[in-house]
């Protein structure tokens, strides 16, 4: 029940923000605000080129192999210590063996920690800059690709239809800047730039390709 009176509450609120920006933008007459009679426009779903770009998933399948090996280390030096722990229990908590050893393992305990939040950390920024990485590329195919075509503006949006059964799509679907694109959808052109037969660097590959989207004369 409370779920269901949070997504009303959120569909209510999307409502009626749409209401104001639809009011706001009749409202204006700034005629820069619009396009202009000589504006293309296209658009292009990332999500699917991050997931068929073919290079890409091969930095994915590289990341992961290292996050298996990092997390087999750790798993590794943990069960060291757990050794460790067993092994003192042997003897007599009031011994000075049992003191060196308890000082021994709470210092490896907190080593440990820092170097798996240290590599946890590193992992994290590895992935991030491979993210960007393919970004900047597929920016750099889009602005080669639309300044040939004559396409002035790409907007992202999503090829995927909304899941009516998972509110979470709902609520994202109902949030997507494009509602409707017809023959505009530049994504399987980009795609094809970014995947060239022959594995060729895409920076090499900046010839046009879309016939769809006439050059402006």
């Amino acid at each position: 029940m409370n779920a269901s009176l949070r997504f009303a509450t959120f569909v209510a609120c999307w409502v009626v923000l749409a209401l104001v920006q639809v009011s706001a933008y009749g409202q204006t007459q700034n005629a820069a605000a619009r396009p202009s009679s000589g504006d293309r426009i296209a658009v292009i779903d990332i999500n699917h080129i991050f997931k068929n770009h073919v290079r890409f998933k091969a930095m994915v399948e590289d990341w992961k192999t290292e996050v298996k090996r990092a997390e087999a280390e750790m798993k590794g030096k943990s069960g060291q210590m757990e050794r460790m722990v067993e092994d003192l229990k042997r003897f007599d908590p009031g011994s000075q063996k049992y003191k060196e050893m308890e000082e021994a393992i709470a210092k490896q305990r907190g080593a440990l920690q820092v170097e798996m939040q240290i590599k946890k950390k590193d992992l994290m920024i590895r992935e991030a800059k491979m993210y960007l990485k393919v970004y900047e590329e597929v920016q750099m195919q889009v602005a080669y690709f639309s300044q040939q075509k004559g396409i002035t503006l790409v907007l992202r949006f999503s090829r995927e239809n909304v899941n009516s059964e998972d509110p979470r799509q709902i609520q994202a679907g109902l949030l997507r800047t494009v509602v409707f694109q017809d023959r505009i959808d530049i994504t399987l052109d980009i795609l094809q730039r970014l995947n060239p037969p022959g594995g060729q660097s895409p920076v090499g590959n900046l010839s046009p390709r879309n016939q769809a989207i006439p050059q402006r004369r």
